[in-house]
């Protein structure tokens, strides 16, 4: 056999085998991770026909996670949406991030604009598409900067990259991804109407009465009134970080208005409650509770007050937890963990401020009896005020969330 036959059949051997190889979707590099929920028959209908042809066609590798059987890809699906700065208003419950994020298809977004950003030869840093399955009158895109842009379902993706390009130099910092800014003094305000209700600081008031009473020396009391309210602010945070890490694993639109409605509903029950003596419904301590306090307040030692605090903070719910379950819902819609884990503190530390002014304006006897007797004759007045304050700042953030 001539070298010429053995160079033909190396040739067709090599071409051979070229031919029987796969031809990897993933051969461009590019792959689309697509987050989603498999009870969902709309989603794996969609996922599997039109989606999965149109990555395909365009060589890009496809990989499912399913965040309802696996809740780690839950996890993670909200740590992508955080750390990109996806807006709530623009998260859905099927996501596609393709190359790492810089096109991200939240929902069902139309064939013909999916194919188009697939195909561009030049995008924005990021670029998001929003259209919720069943939703005809069309999609939104937004580049992460300028205001979100909406059209209709025939319309090309490439109106939005014109128009985009064209005013890219005019364009700030976008105010939906600055909503945030919004959520701390919402927090604070929402913290410091919450502590002032009648329950932990009537127990203070009395306690610090009790303590002169019993001829305690002035330092002692202060030291016994500082830990109470320590104990107070440790135990409702944790109960509050332990709600917050729950609402992480349940994200979504419906957390932010449900905290913000029963803001308003807790705040309604407070105001009726003060107008109406008879109303039925009643936010406060049971009387049960009020008697085991007591009985750990007159012990009057420094264990009894760390135990005092303590179940003052796990007593505290059923007068004033309506608030703080509202806030909980909107830190679980609106930030990541840690950043909620940041503003739950600041919430608590607002909560016990009243508790600190009280505690330096009682340690004088005379004015701790004043500021006794104003609590007693004033106290539906003030659950009135703060019921009123609270249905405000509810009805505020149900509009903003919305």
């Amino acid at each position: 056999m001539n070298m010429k036959k053995l160079r033909l059949i190396a040739i067709t051997l090599f071409v051979l085998l070229l031919s029987a190889l796969p031809v990897n979707a993933d051969s461009t590099g590019r792959q689309a991770v697509i987050y989603y929920n498999e009870a969902c028959d709309e989603c794996a209908t969609y996922i599997n026909g039109e989606l999965q042809e149109i990555l395909q066609a365009n060589q890009v590798q496809m990989v499912r996670k399913d965040y309802i059987n696996q809740r780690e890809n839950r996890k993670e699906l909200n740590q992508m949406n955080d750390s990109l700065g996806v807006p709530l208003e623009l998260q859905s419950h099927l996501v596609t991030f393709v190359d790492e994020g810089q096109i991200i298809l939240q929902g069902e977004p139309p064939r013909r604009v999916v194919e188009g950003l697939l195909s561009a030869q030049e995008l924005p840093d990021r670029i998001l598409i929003y259209s919720e399955e069943g939703e005809e009158d069309g999609y939104k895109a937004w580049a992460f900067a300028g205001p979100v842009q909406s059209y209709g379902v025939n319309e090309p993706v490439t109106t939005y990259l014109t128009w985009y390009q064209a005013n890219q130099a005019s364009f700030e910092s976008s105010g939906i991804a600055s909503s945030a800014s919004r959520l701390l003094p919402a927090v604070l305000l929402t913290g410091l109407v919450d502590g002032i209700n009648p329950c932990a600081m009537a127990i203070l008031l009395f306690f610090i009465t009790f303590l002169f009473t019993i001829r305690k020396a002035r330092a002692a009391i202060a030291r016994m009134g500082l830990v109470y309210i320590a104990c107070v602010y440790i135990v409702y945070f944790l109960v509050g970080l332990g709600l917050l890490r729950a609402t992480s694993l349940v994200q979504g639109h419906w957390l932010g208005q449900v905290g913000a409605g029963l803001l308003i509903l807790f705040g309604l029950t407070n105001l009726l409650g003060a107008i109406f003596p008879k109303f039925p419904i009643r936010l406060e301590l049971p009387e049960i509770g009020k008697e085991g306090l007591k009985n750990w307040m007159y012990r009057a030692t420094l264990p009894a007050t760390i135990v005092l605090g303590t179940l003052m903070g796990l007593e505290s719910f059923p007068c004033s937890g309506g608030p703080y379950v509202a806030i909980l819902g909107l830190l679980g819609s609106q930030t990541g963990f840690w950043e909620g884990f940041g503003y739950l503190a600041l919430y608590n530390l607002m909560f016990i401020m009243p508790l600190v002014i009280i505690l330096i304006l009682a340690l004088n006897p005379v004015m701790g009896a004043k500021i006794q007797a104003w609590e007693r004759a004033s106290s539906h007045k003030v659950r009135g005020i703060t019921g009123g304050v609270m249905a405000l700042i509810g009805l505020v953030l149900l509009i903003w969330v919305l």
